[in-house]
């Protein structure tokens, strides 16, 4: 048996949502159910965890951590077998773009003339399902030409490794805040026969400044982008390009107004349901 503790988050609160409940000991993530505004996300846990005390640790890291209100927290017990089926309900293998294909251990294709990226859901935030991802592995596409890439807020790693993909003799680093989205990433880096060109570290992206990166990902939430924009600007080489996402698109303006403040020209915006991704470069004047 497993408790199942789902919550109601903000949409823009899901990533760091996610990350909170990784951190007091879920073994797996789902999105349950989600509108335009809202997300309800379910984290299993072992039999033997005590859901009263992480009901109460999640409310109290979420007002630190500065989240919007959690709604509708609630516990209830399932079967093995009913959470392993709910776990991969729904990940089927996805196309992306023009040349990748993100697919699960349990369903990889036989056949494919695509770069197949292999990445279970659960882990850590980042399976290809969801919008900001999408957006990302398709800029990733279009700009990324190989020698260097800063992936900031790994989480799977599944940037970085259709990255290594896309371009194999390149160099990336790839860097997370949290330790186990770290080593979720370095195992799936593995899996991908990719360790050799990516390396997992646990950092934020001060570490590396100043740093001449080619190409700098950051697929965060647009609190954080703003937050860490000088940063992600110093890390980043004079013809370089910075790629944004998981910006819901009511926040849009706030990010490309602090693009504009930091002396990064926009050169591309899209847009996948409510997200968005934003492309920047250094200005020249």
């Amino acid at each position: 048996m497993w408790y199942l503790i789902t919550v109601n988050v903000d949409r823009q609160d899901e990533e760091l949502a996610s990350s909170l409940l990784f951190d007091l000991g879920t073994s797996g993530i789902v999105n349950i159910e989600e509108d335009s505004s809202r997300v309800t996300l379910g984290g299993y846990f072992e039999e033997s965890a005590r859901p009263d005390e992480i009901t109460r640790d999640l409310e109290a890291r979420a007002r630190t951590a500065g989240l919007s209100p959690i709604r509708d927290i609630s516990v209830s017990l399932v079967a093995d077998e009913d959470w392993m089926k709910k776990w991969k309900e729904g990940f089927e293998p996805i196309e992306i773009g023009e040349r990748l294909m993100v697919a699960p251990s349990w369903s990889l294709p036989l056949e494919s003339d695509r770069l197949v990226v292999q990445i279970d859901p659960g882990l850590a935030f980042g399976t290809g399902t969801h919008e900001s991802t999408r957006l990302c592995l398709e800029a990733i596409e279009r700009y990324w030409r190989g020698d260097s890439m800063l992936d900031v807020g790994t989480g799977t790693g599944i940037l970085s490794i259709a990255a290594a993909k896309l371009v194999p003799a390149s160099s990336i680093i790839a860097i997370d805040i949290d330790p186990q989205a770290v080593e979720v990433a370095r195992e799936n880096c593995v899996i991908n026969s990719i360790s050799q060109q990516v390396k997992t570290v646990e950092a934020e992206p001060r570490r590396f400044m100043p740093a001449s990166f080619d190409l700098v990902v950051a697929n965060l939430t647009a609190e954080v982008i703003v937050n860490l924009l000088a940063d992600l600007k110093g890390c980043l080489a004079s013809a370089g390009i910075l790629l944004l996402s998981g910006i819901l698109d009511e926040l849009g303006p706030d990010v490309e107004r602090a693009l504009a403040e930091s002396r990064l020209t926009l050169i591309e915006r899209r847009e996948a349901g409510e997200w968005i991704l934003l492309a920047a470069r250094r200005s020249t004047s």
